[in-house]
């Protein structure tokens, strides 16, 4: 629950802000287009107002995602972060598309510029806001992996080239080259265009669900085979929303064993994958070692799931397993049979 009151507090931070930090850049950058006329100054304002629609949409989404669950959102609020990078991304994109048609018609009809060196101190003025932004959501992000963060310091983080880019465009604008001007708005839409499919197809992955990574679950095989009394693993599903991620797994073991026995295997499994991710819901099913078991196996792990077993397999010691016993990759071979075959061997077995 601590580490939970710390996420809240970190990403809330971070989301004032970036609001506060939007704001601050749009003033600036309005007054010196102003008086400039500089189309890469309107491409950087055009960029900070969205980035302020943005951040300030994902502000709102935060507090959301932070509300405790409810009857009808048991799993919680938090896939609200990456429906509200989702919008980001459209919002991004929009502004992208804009900057490109505004550099065609600059590079088409080039103007003369005023100002400049106005316009050259606000956009390196800018450089510094923003990296001082970007610094501290990097801290957040380290701590707590917020993908809505995450997002929004991808998008203040590609401002930083765009004002070293306005930046280059002026002074080429200042010796003559006027077509510059144009030529880099161009280049700075289709970069700020490759961020919004970047932060779009993140969340995507959320919203739908995406497993962890192959190492997540790597660890994970790994904690739950070392309990002794564990005989193997399958159907191993995970997912990640906000700071919380969902686990869940069937664990095979000896037949003979009481109820109160397969619990207290299926908690020492429970508690040593927690120590991997101790925000984790957790929910471990128990089976039998018995072949009807592998005939309601959902997925194989190595498949679904990405798995290395054979680099798992050299971190952990099979050796201490009874021979008897199946591992992980036995049971997986198994459930790979074809059920035919499956049915021929269930009927010698009774027989």
């Amino acid at each position: 629950m601590a580490e939970e009151r710390n996420y809240k507090k970190l990403v809330l931070l971070a989301g004032f802000s970036s609001v506060g930090t939007a704001l601050l850049l749009i003033v600036m950058k309005f007054a010196v287009w102003m008086v400039s006329g500089s189309s890469s100054i309107l491409a950087s304002l055009m960029d900070s107002t969205i980035d302020l629609g943005a951040s300030f949409i994902n502000l709102l989404a935060l507090r959301f995602a932070m509300s405790p669950p409810d009857k009808e959102h048991r799993f919680g609020h938090y896939k609200a972060e990456a429906l509200a990078s989702l919008c980001q991304a459209a919002f991004i994109g929009g502004s992208a598309f804009f900057l490109v048609m505004h550099g065609f018609e600059r590079l088409l009809s080039p103007r003369e510029l005023y100002h400049l060196d106005w316009a050259i101190a606000v956009s390196a003025a800018s450089i510094v806001i923003t990296l001082i932004l970007v610094s501290f959501q990097s801290f957040v992000c380290r701590l707590t992996h917020s993908e809505a963060i995450g997002a929004d310091r991808y998008h203040y983080l590609s401002d930083l080239l765009l004002n070293a880019g306005v930046i280059a465009s002026l002074i080429c604008s200042q010796f003559g080259y006027l077509w510059a001007d144009g030529l880099f708005a161009i280049m700075l839409g289709l970069f700020i265009f490759r961020g919004s499919w970047h932060i779009g197809h993140t969340a995507v992955s959320t919203l739908l669900d995406r497993s962890m990574t192959q190492l997540e679950h790597e660890r994970v095989l790994e904690a739950v085979l070392a309990v002794p009394g564990v005989d193997s693993i399958h159907d191993l599903r995970t997912r990640r929303a906000g700071p919380c991620y969902f686990i869940q797994g069937h664990l095979v073991m000896d037949p003979q064993l009481s109820l109160h026995q397969a619990h207290h295997i299926a908690t020492q499994a429970e508690l040593a994958v927690r120590a991997l991710f101790p925000e984790a819901d957790i929910t471990l099913h128990m089976e039998p070692d018995e072949s009807d078991t592998y005939r309601d196996v959902k997925f194989i792990d190595n498949t679904v799931c990405a798995v290395d077993f054979a680099a798992m397999q050299q971190r952990t010691q099979q050796g201490d397993r009874p021979k008897d016993q199946p591992t992980a990759t036995a049971a997986a071979t198994t459930s790979q049979q074809n059920p035919d075959t499956k049915q021929e061997e269930d009927k010698q077995d009774g027989q």
